[in-house]
């Protein structure tokens, strides 16, 4: 048998593999579900007239406090009031001013006593649909992992180079298939997301403008996001090929999520770096998606009171980051060239 065919067939038939393809669906589901029940079109006639009462009271209550307070001219005079003598500015306020000033701005309307949400597709679906397919990327870099470890584990692996002793064709082959995988899915969950939540916005939101600019500018976004899952289900393999076990990989990518990302931004602003989240893989990995990302350093003294800005773009993110993956990538293959199977 093709030795791709039956990476992808064990890959596709592990148990692993069928658990973690539900809750990657749950999840689209959940989003989808939950989008589709907490928007509106608008709101009801019934919450319109209610709103427009409440702003109505509101505009009457300021317009009383207000009269009042040009009728008396000595509203400011009395108790309470005594640090307005020691404003000079206060002072040389008039009357109507004062009184502007105390009560505060009139012209309430009903949307601001509205508690209303319209899902819009052509604004808010391209976050959503980057945030789920790196989700699902997450997945499939746990389960690229897992694979390479189970069969280190296992000793399948040392049976599979009894057959195949051609160890760069193995790890190629391992590598290819599980990006297929990762791929598919990937663009599976954002076919099932868009659809889904198309579907939502038609009936309980907005769809917005999906014209030509804005599906050139969102299929770059996704797929850019979509080779960054690719990268991390490569990591993720490599991980596993060096450690030879899943938990180690888990380990290493737990643990800089969760610890080291928090203490490369500490060192960076224990040691007073300019710009100190340029240390952060989370901003290279936004630049990478969002095409740029700008960073702001406060601590510059400007006299004009701006701060000095870095500008991170795709190309320089797209490279550190296939940089970081290579790197793995190429250790573990060194690694698995020269290392002892048993």
């Amino acid at each position: 048998m093709n030795l791709f065919k039956a990476e992808l067939r064990r890959i596709v038939r592990r148990r692993l593999s069928l658990i973690f393809g539900i809750l990657v669906v749950a999840a689209v589901l959940v989003v989808s579900v939950v989008t589709f029940f907490s928007s509106s079109k608008g709101p009801t006639e019934s919450a319109l007239a209610e709103a427009q009462a409440q702003a109505d009271a509101m505009n009457a209550e300021y317009h009383g406090e207000y009269a009042e307070c040009m009728a008396d001219e000595a509203f400011f005079e009395g108790p309470g009031w005594e640090w307005t003598a020691e404003e000079p500015g206060f002072e040389e306020l008039t009357q109507q001013e004062r009184c502007e000033w105390y009560v505060g701005s009139p012209g309430y309307t009903a949307e601001d006593f509205l508690w209303s949400y319209t899902f819009d597709l052509s604004e808010e679906g391209v976050v959503m649909l980057i945030g789920l397919a790196i989700v699902a990327g997450l997945v499939m870099m746990l389960l690229a992992s897992s694979a390479i470890g189970a069969e280190w584990s296992s000793g399948g692996m040392s049976n599979l180079l009894v057959w195949h002793p051609n160890r760069l064709r193995v790890w190629g082959v391992k590598l290819a298939a599980s990006c297929a995988v990762c791929a598919a899915v990937v663009i599976g969950v954002l076919a099932l997301a868009f659809g889904l939540l198309f579907v939502a916005a038609a009936a309980r939101g907005e769809v917005g403008t999906l014209d030509a600019a804005w599906w050139e500018e969102t299929l770059q976004v996704l797929g850019r996001t979509v080779a960054l899952t690719l990268g991390m289900t490569v990591l993720g393999a490599s991980l596993a090929m060096l450690g030879r076990h899943t938990a180690i990989a888990g380990g290493v990518i737990a643990g800089y999520l969760i610890v080291g990302d928090m203490l490369v931004r500490v060192a960076g602003m224990a040691l007073r770096m300019p710009f100190p989240d340029r240390l952060s893989l989370y901003t290279w990995v936004t630049a990478w998606v969002n095409g740029r990302i700008e960073l702001y350093d406060w601590s510059a003294s400007n006299f004009d009171g701006t701060a000095d800005i870095m500008v991170i773009k795709a190309t320089e993110a797209g490279l550190l980051l296939g940089a970081v993956v290579l790197g793995f990538a190429l250790l573990a293959t060194l690694v698995f060239r020269r290392r002892d199977v048993g």
